[in-house]
């Protein structure tokens, strides 16, 4: 019997993911795919164990590619609060101090009780598991992946008596990677301009990084800031990751507006009594509720 609804549980999966990543505003883009009975047969038909000692895992993929690598830990933290990790099936490298190289970031998932209900597999439970599997890459990696899949790893052959010119393409990524880092330093130090500036705006924009559909403040929010610089400094220094967290345990709902990220982040961090006079009590009472 072949694998019926894989497309529709598939759809549910993304739209959750996207969902959830697109309420805190992070950048990315979401790939995925259902494996056909072609792409299940050649791969069980490759590995003897499977209905054995092993069942294949990633009848769904899906794939987040993302803009900053240090989104990379926020992005699983969201999803696991999701979905459930299989504990024992994560594949995440960690390099050396002095490799470089293609790096694994993959987490399996359980599809849980409803969705598996959804998910007829027919005579072939003991073949093919009840999970997806997630892929998570940044922007500049994806590319090298893509290469060193498809050009090197599937290829070993070719690459025999070539140790000066893998040692080259390694050296690829590392200048890849190196320059990731360095870009979110320079956003941070283009922050840091603009807060000395009192480019209030700017700052929050290049500071937090995240798809912003209105970078309007309010003029009262502008006269608390003129007036008091040391609040604004605990805007610029309010950790980054540790908020869109913040947002996305609480359920964040509302437009991704620059007056509405001060506006959470007084009520999750900061508590100042002037800015929350001005927040809507809509807000106040969906983002007070307790972290989930």
């Amino acid at each position: 019997m072949g694998v019926i609804n894989a497309e529709v549980i598939l759809k549910i999966i993304t739209e959750t993911i996207s969902n959830k990543l697109s309420d805190v505003g992070l950048m990315f883009r979401i790939f995925s795919r259902a494996k056909d009975e072609e792409s299940i047969k050649r791969k069980i038909d490759s590995e003897p164990e499977y209905g054995k000692s092993k069942k294949l895992q990633d009848l769904i993929g899906v794939r987040i590619v993302l803009y900053f690598n240090d989104d990379i830990d926020t992005v699983r933290d969201i999803i696991s609060n999701e979905f459930e990790e299989r504990e024992n099936d994560v594949s995440i490298d960690k390099n050396k101090n002095d490799e470089f190289k293609a790096t694994r970031f993959n987490i399996v998932y359980t599809l849980g009780e409803e969705l598996e209900k959804r998910l007829n597999i027919g005579d072939r439970k003991h073949i093919i598991d009840s999970t997806f599997e997630l892929q998570i890459r940044t922007i500049f990696s994806e590319g090298w992946h893509e290469v060193e899949h498809d050009l090197r790893y599937k290829c070993k052959g070719d690459w025999d008596g070539f140790d000066n010119e893998s040692r080259l393409l390694n050296g690829v990524y590392a200048t890849l990677e190196t320059s990731e880092w360095t870009m979110i330093k320079i956003f941070e130090e283009v922050a840091y301009s603009h807060y000395k500036s009192k480019d209030w705006p700017a700052m929050f924009r290049q500071k937090f990084r995240l798809r912003f559909t209105d970078d309007t403040i309010s003029p009262e929010i502008r006269e608390i800031f003129k007036n008091d610089n040391e609040l604004v400094k605990r805007f610029f220094r309010i950790d980054r990751i540790k908020l869109i967290k913040d947002m996305s345990r609480r359920g964040y709902f509302f437009p991704m507006s620059i007056q509405n990220i001060i506006f959470f982040a007084n009520i999750s961090i900061i508590q100042n009594e002037d800015i929350n006079k001005l927040v809507p009590p809509i807000m106040i009472e969906a983002m007070t509720n307790p972290i989930i």
